[in-house]
């Protein structure tokens, strides 16, 4: 039941109670909108309650908040188990900000896996198996084939975990749980960089790609140090040639960044420069959706005799170089965009052995000819 009382500021409260308990209040200047808003949540309140239990299991997250949202569910007593943790995830992704294509395909595995499961009957010991599952291979989705090491499971369980927030902070849920299954953290060290020879075969069998860009994104991201993510989104109004930077807006660590990019890598971009803001690895079929270049980079590093090299690996040769040429670890993680200088310092042991090797070279010439 709706109230109005007007207030010593000579403003209007509206209040619905229920059981004389106030469930929701609003001041209003005017006493016809306090009315006007009281006689529409009243309306909210009257469809929730006619709401029959097979069509109540069937309203999406969309649906409950126009209907005043999961608060005022509970406050009338409302039972919201029903909500199920593919509509919950149909919600996340609409609001996701800074979401690459990574990100994605792990929101989209555990799709796979709770689609239409109720979000509260989601346990840790689910998880844990789930994710027990995933580590040898034996569950499908994600490069399922393959045995994970720990860092791969807790990216994993890093998505599962973000969608679970949103839901707490949407009141679909009290806690996370994800928050009791526990992985520990393999130390990431550098795997793989491109030798110079390796470099220049690379390179090469890219000139002759069917593919007129590959010679292009293999070098821009061998000497950037951009992720295939930020490389596949990356615009032409992105592009500022005059002072050789590239504006990266959706990032892995949520924060922009100016990645420099070099004079001669910006000549080789010119001949497919376009005007507007067009993505540059655009798909043919769809020129707002980037290329899926996969079937090429593959058949390049074959053709390269190139083993065991992920495309990821592009950007530990661009730190590499960048260490081994002269540029401090803090200059490096700058550039690459690294947020923590943990994950710089992998690449300390480089510098060393290339200061080392610089000082060999220079005393040995010094005091023996």
């Amino acid at each position: 039941m709706s109230y109005i009382r007007k207030l010593s500021n000579g403003k209007y409260r509206a209040e619905i109670r229920k059981n004389q308990t106030t469930i929701k209040n609003k001041t209003f200047i005017k006493k016809s909108d306090a009315e006007l808003w009281a006689n529409d949540f009243e309306c909210k309140i009257t469809k929730i309650l006619s709401i029959k239990s097979k069509k109540l299991k069937k309203l999406s997250p969309d649906e409950v908040e126009e209907l005043g949202g999961i608060d005022l569910f509970d406050k009338l007593g409302v039972d919201v188990d029903f909500v199920i943790f593919k509509d919950v995830l149909n919600s996340y992704i609409k609001d996701w900000k800074g979401k690459d294509q990574s990100m994605t395909a792990r929101a989209l595995f555990w799709l796979t896996i709770f689609s239409d499961k109720p979000i509260k009957s989601i346990k840790p010991s689910h998880i844990e198996k789930i994710l027990d599952q995933y580590a040898i291979g034996s569950v499908q989705g994600m490069g399922s084939n393959t045995a994970k090491g720990n860092n791969t499971l807790l990216r994993m369980k890093s998505v599962l975990s973000s969608i679970f927030i949103y839901a707490i902070d949407k009141k679909y849920l009290d806690k996370n749980p994800t928050l009791k299954v526990k992985i520990k953290a393999e130390k990431n060290q550098i795997e793989r960089f491109l030798s110079d020879a390796e470099r220049v075969r690379l390179l090469n069998v890219c000139k002759e790609s069917t593919w007129d860009k590959m010679h292009l994104l293999i070098l821009l991201a061998v000497t950037t140090g951009m992720r295939k993510s930020e490389l596949s989104y990356l615009r032409w109004s992105d592009i500022n040639f005059d002072k050789g930077l590239a504006t990266l807006h959706d990032t892995k660590n949520g924060s922009p960044r100016l990645n420099p990019i070099p004079n001669f890598v910006l000549e080789e971009m010119k001949p497919f420069r376009q005007v507007g803001n067009g993505l540059i690895f655009f798909s043919p079929s769809d020129r707002e959706k980037p290329f899926d270049f996969r079937k090429q980079w593959e058949k390049m590093r074959r053709d390269a005799d190139i083993i065991d090299f992920r495309f990821h690996d592009l950007r530990h040769s661009a730190a590499s170089y960048l260490v081994m040429g002269g540029a401090t670890l803090y200059e490096t993680g700058q550039i690459l965009g690294h947020k923590s200088q943990e994950t710089t310092q992998r690449y300390a042991h480089l510098s060393t052995n290339h200061k080392a090797a610089l000082s060999e070279r220079v005393m040995n010439k010094v005091f023996n000819g």
